[in-house]
């Protein structure tokens, strides 16, 4: 019999802390980013907090904003 994955709200609060905490990660290294991080970066539109967060982040690693913006869809 197989388990059954908890499934986490996405709530602003867990938006949040996900976003601090991969933010350390991604200023620290010039990288290029995963399927995860931009799917990441999308659900973080949610929360505004959370999303200056990465923003800020990816702009540390090199990005422009208008490509941010691009990439999270809010263009």
């Amino acid at each position: 019999m197989r388990r059954q994955q908890l499934k986490i709200p996405m709530t602003p609060e867990y938006l949040r802390s996900l976003a601090a905490r991969e933010a350390q990660y991604i200023e620290r290294h010039g990288w290029r980013p995963s399927p995860k991080d931009i799917q990441q970066l999308r659900n973080s539109r949610r929360d505004a907090l959370a999303y200056l967060t990465l923003a800020r982040a990816w702009r540390a690693a090199g990005f422009p904003l208008t490509a941010i913006k691009r990439i999270a869809g809010r263009i």
